[in-house]
């Protein structure tokens, strides 16, 4: 694989995402293994973030696009 795993700045993250960024190499039956202790590692993580609101369809930042019929 060429790219890189993205780098969160949390070393917990970081090696659950290195550690499933390539799974060619890794038995197939590893690869539960690994993907489920990365989703356990991000969901905990998530776990404590405050969650925040998304943008109200319509609000100002959707953009505005002409109506097919003009």
């Amino acid at each position: 694989m060429t790219e890189q795993p993205p780098v969160t700045g949390r070393e917990d993250i970081d090696t659950a995402l290195r550690d499933v960024a390539d799974l060619s190499d890794v038995p197939i039956i590893d690869h539960v293994e690994r993907l489920t202790r990365a989703h356990e590692i991000v969901s905990g993580a998530l776990a404590n973030v405050p969650l925040v609101a998304l943008p109200t369809p319509g609000g100002p930042m959707e953009p505005h696009l002409p109506d097919p019929g003009r």
